[in-house]
């Protein structure tokens, strides 16, 4: 069996609440070149789904910089390093303390695409915890899942990798589109917000400073009826496109409903969940659909509410939070679902 022996989180950039958002957003949309009534949709759109006290952190420090290819890849690139050291200056304390070096490092980003990959920027920052033969694996373009999926190819390997370090970078604004004029864009540009967070998994459950066995892991994909659900569109860069902007909450919703009636068995009589954050509006109708006590869903919303959807960072925050104040022998369920269409269920147990 193996363990999370410590989270590391780190929140990037500038907090942007969502009335300072709309109001870059209105300017925005007044600028584009639409036809009245569909402007006046555009607005009132962007207007719902920035309702109520939220807020989100951006690398972005100026959304005119928001340009061509160059400079959103730029922008990315200097987020991400700044996200591998700040998670980096966590990260080396707690290894040097326990003696160990790492066997892997695995790495997810869906918002970027950086050669050499995030595996090998971080290992400078990592100095002798990696070694010449240490592991280092890159994983791109799956979405949301990002780190569970990721977090599953650790507890796949075989018992010589000892040590595993996850990490995922996200920094989803720098794929804003404020020249856009389609619906998904801008639920796109009203959703997402930048954000880290790593895991150090091991075979040893007196490492750390506590222990979250990995007791299950189930993944279903759902290729054939999901594949165009979430996908990229192309602009001056990658952009977030849906299928149906309209149908998409109900269609994630069927997904999710389908992968996790599948492991009811394993999650009816736990309380805690760590939940993706996709969004409000999901998190309540996957609520009433699956009858999850809607206290089960306070730790996401929370975070929603306060760092916004992280893409793959987001479920390790809520985790993190849960874990500290969940009693030893209690569970905790995981549920992301992203791009593909996949959902992956996962369930820890607190042992120390």
């Amino acid at each position: 069996m193996r363990f999370i022996n410590e989270l590391y989180t780190s929140p990037l950039g500038e907090e942007w609440t969502n009335v300072r958002l709309l109001a870059a957003y209105e300017q925005a949309i007044d600028q584009l070149a639409v036809e009245a009534a569909h402007m006046q949709e555009l607005r009132e759109f962007v207007r719902f789904q920035l309702v109520g006290e939220r807020s989100r952190r951006t690398v972005v420090a100026d959304l005119a910089d928001l340009g061509d290819f160059r400079s959103r890849a730029t922008i990315y690139e200097r987020g991400a390093e700044q996200a591998l050291a700040k998670l980096a200056a966590e990260i080396v304390p707690s290894a040097v303390e326990a003696g160990i070096t790492f066997d892997a490092v695995l790495t997810t980003t869906s918002t970027g695409n950086i050669m050499p990959g995030l595996s090998y920027r971080i290992a400078p920052h990592l100095g002798s915890l990696v070694r010449s033969n240490t592991m280092f694996v890159d994983i791109a373009n799956v979405g949301c899942t990002g780190s569970s999926k990721a977090l599953n190819l650790a507890n796949s390997l075989d018992a010589s990798f000892r040590n595993i370090l996850v990490i995922a970078v996200e920094c989803p604004t720098t794929l804003l589109e404020l020249g856009s004029s389609e619906f998904s864009a801008w639920q796109g540009n009203c959703t997402f917000g930048d954000g880290a967070a790593a895991l150090w998994v091991s075979s040893n459950v007196e490492q750390g400073s506590q222990a979250l066995a990995l007791e299950e892991i189930r993944y279903q994909q759902f290729a054939e009826t999901g594949l165009h659900l979430i996908s990229w569109a192309y602009h001056d860069y990658y952009g977030f496109d849906l299928a149906d902007h309209k149908t998409f909450e109900a269609d994630v919703k069927q997904h999710v409903s389908s992968a996790l009636k599948a492991t009811e068995d394993a999650w009816r009589d736990e309380p805690r969940w760590a939940i993706h954050p996709a969004g409000i509006t999901l998190l309540m109708r996957l609520s009433r659909e699956l009858k999850i006590p809607k206290e089960a869903l306070e730790p996401s919303v929370s975070h929603y509410r306060k760092y916004s959807n992280m893409s793959s960072a987001s479920v390790l925050h809520v985790l993190k939070e849960i874990a500290t104040t969940t009693p030893v022998g209690a569970a905790i369920n995981l549920l992301t679902m992203g791009a593909g269409f996949n959902v992956i269920y996962g369930r820890v147990r607190r042992v120390r």
